[in-house]
């Protein structure tokens, strides 16, 4: 599939289920209001009776507040990730279902999903650790420079407030060296396993054999991965800008109008509701646009993986050889389901809860004539 026909059936994939994604993505965002409210709440809690029956707020009201806010704040964002986890699986199975023209019901994708999270968290922590290794290498000669920066900064001595510069300065360009590595690092890592979270869902393959296998999927088509990545990014930036370029306009000339305009004036604006319907309007756009675009990048992806897994299982692919191909050509994309070998797909067999009949052609899962023989002779 070309750039443009990974957009087309991304978009063609999210329109079928665009109920379930709108669904799940804002049960995500809920999940995460509740879970960083909740500790706002019990420290307002430990204050306001404080401050109602002392008159004040006391030392020890403020140091228990803000232990219950910051431990709270701690659990709610371990939980929010999570909780992002569970729901990113469910997004991922509800895209190659419907890739595969399969519509399952929320309940059935949590049965498709299962177990996505327990296969996953400990990637998930581990790229956490890794984060904060490799954030506190970066910083660990910064840090040491502006510890004998201040030490010796004491010292009246010129010379030693020259080293100590230097020292600073070769920390930074250090710094700067190791930020520099740490990027290019991440860059080729997240490239390499940008179909890790696919695996995962699709194949049900956990921990450092999911690495592999996602590390495996993307052999030969680096580029072509880090492309199609790239202009996605760049598409869901651009109209992110878009977005708060709007609301960047709009707001500052309400604000002039209301500002240059009479009491009276302003009050009318707001007994009309113009004001607040526009402000309404622009806030509504922003909420969705972040609504669609996490459901949106895990179907493109997973059209990606797609994509991939059948270049692998076919090979180089002309015109001619398209038009007789299940899954190119005029069939389109998703009409054709495909093996997964390394792995255990979804459940297979007969026609499922919610999905109606299988496609016509080799089950979900089962061999099919142009996928390559294991040794056993199963796929």
């Amino acid at each position: 599939m070309s750039l443009g026909d990974v957009f087309v059936a991304t978009f063609s994939v999210f329109r079928r289920r665009i109920g379930a994604f709108l669904a799940l993505t804002g049960l995500q965002q809920l999940v995460s209001l509740v879970a960083l409210a909740i500790p706002v709440v019990l420290a307002l809690g430990v204050l306001v009776p404080s401050m109602a029956m002392s008159q004040g707020l006391t030392a020890s009201s403020a140091v228990v507040a803000l232990l219950v806010l910051v431990g709270g704040v701690f659990v709610a964002v371990l939980l929010t990730g999570i909780a992002s986890l569970y729901f990113d699986g469910m997004m991922i199975a509800c895209a190659h279902e419907a890739a595969l023209g399969r519509f399952p019901t929320l309940t059935e994708l949590r049965h498709l999903s299962k177990g996505y999270v327990g296969r996953i968290i400990g990637l998930y922590l581990l790229a956490m650790l890794a984060y904060l290794m490799a954030v506190t290498i970066v910083f660990l000669p910064l840090v040491f420079s502006l510890g004998s920066l201040i030490a010796i900064a004491r010292i009246s001595s010129r010379s030693a407030q020259t080293d100590a510069g230097l020292a600073f300065v070769g920390a930074l360009a250090l710094t700067c060296i190791l930020a520099l590595a740490m990027i290019v690092g991440a860059f080729l890592v997240g490239v390499k396993v940008a179909y890790v979270a696919q695996v995962c869902v699709v194949e049900r393959l956990s921990g450092f054999a999911a690495l592999r296998r996602a590390w495996g999927i993307t052999k030969g088509a680096f580029w072509r991965t880090f492309g199609y990545l790239a202009v996605f990014s760049l598409a869901a930036g651009a109209v992110q800008q878009g977005i708060s370029f709007v609301t960047n306009f709009f707001v500052p000339t309400v604000s002039s109008a209301t500002s240059s305009s009479s009491g009276s004036a302003v009050l009318e604006m707001l007994h009309s509701g113009s004001v607040i319907m526009m402000v309404a309007a622009i806030s509504a756009i922003a909420i969705a646009i972040q609504l669609v675009m996490v459901p949106l990048r895990h179907t493109y992806v997973t059209v990606m993986y797609a994509d991939q897994l059948r270049r692998r299982q076919l090979g180089p692919v002309n015109h001619a050889f398209v038009l007789t191909v299940p899954g190119y050509g005029p069939q389109g994309y998703g009409h054709q389901p495909y093996p997964y070998p390394p792995g255990q797909g979804f459940p297979q067999g007969g026609p499922h809860p919610g999905y109606g009949q299988p496609p016509a052609g080799p089950l979900y899962g089962q061999q099919s004539p142009y996928a390559p023989q294991a040794p056993n002779g199963q796929g």
